[in-house]
């Protein structure tokens, strides 16, 4: 770990303790466990790098250092943005596209048709979604206590409160809107359209479900994703577990196998290589073990 950086920070330096008495027995054990720790460096050279920051930071800092990228990038359109902005960074850092992977965070509803699967997605964002919930939500980007208004009700008639965000306890800490007043206009307008409700606009509004439909939708859609460059693969994220999973193994993969986009067998004994990156160039390993 000593010879080890995280990042451009400082080197981790081993701590000197002088132990008291009675100290000393745990002291050779903990010598004993470090010498046995002692083991040849991973086949795959460190562990792959997984970063998930969007900001301007975070980008270059995945250009220049990561491996893959947990991106909330899950529509198509800020997909493609999201992976031009991230990929024509990688060349001032010696790094090509296939060097960095970027795998969106996706959720699926799968049904035997398109329409079944938007029902149930329906139901299972109602289940999601509390009274509670929904009134929370509103909180964060109102910045006000708005636990007297009904979630079944319309939105409040006030503006959102200006400044930082000053409704803590636990809850709403942190602004995730630039223009705050703007977004509330905005989901005013929308709600005012659909006839919606606080708890229905905030079903709409934080909507999670990426890809909904039949299994040959969904795998077409995924398809088209990777083939036009919105993404190199994604992270699913099943809305339940366990088990969540299985109706996408079982009814969409078939077909992205039949596509020839998936996989039938993991050839490679590493993440690293199982997840198509290029092997760690031998001078890059050799410097980040001597920094």
């Amino acid at each position: 770990m000593d010879r080890r950086r995280s990042g451009d920070g400082p080197r981790i330096r081993p701590v000197h303790h002088r132990p008291r008495r009675g100290q000393l027995h745990l002291l050779r054990s903990a010598l004993r466990h470090r010498r046995s720790l002692q083991r040849p460096r991973s086949p795959q050279g460190r562990p792959v790098i997984f970063q998930a920051g969007d900001s301007e930071e975070g980008r270059e800092f995945s250009a220049a250092q990561a491996d893959a990228i947990f991106s909330r990038h899950s529509t198509f359109d800020a997909g493609q943005e999201f992976y031009a902005d991230v990929k024509r960074r990688l060349p001032k850092y010696g790094r090509g596209d296939d060097d960095l992977l970027i795998l969106p965070g996706a959720t699926f509803v799968v049904g035997d048709s398109d329409h079944e699967a938007q029902e149930l997605a329906h139901v299972i964002r109602r289940q999601q979604v509390s009274g509670q919930t929904a009134i929370n939500v509103l909180e964060q980007l109102w910045n006000r206590d708005l636990s007297a208004y009904d979630p079944d009700g319309p939105l409040p008639d006030i503006d959102p409160a200006p400044g930082e965000n000053t409704l803590a306890q636990g809850r709403a800490s942190v602004r995730r809107h630039e223009d705050v007043l703007a977004t509330a206009a905005e989901w005013r307008d929308r709600a005012s359209a659909g006839k919606l409700s606080i708890r229905e606009l905030v079903i709409e509004v934080t909507g999670r479900q990426s890809f909904i439909g039949s299994p040959l939708s969904i795998a077409t859609e995924l398809n088209h994703f990777v083939q036009n460059d919105a993404c190199d693969g994604f992270i699913l994220v099943p809305h339940l577990t366990p088990g969540g999973l299985d109706p996408f193994v079982d009814r969409v993969v078939p077909l992205l196998q039949e596509l020839g986009v998936y996989r039938t067998s993991y050839d490679a004994s590493t993440l690293r290589g199982n997840l198509g990156l290029p092997a760690l160039r031998e001078a890059a390993s050799a410097h980040e073990v001597a920094s």
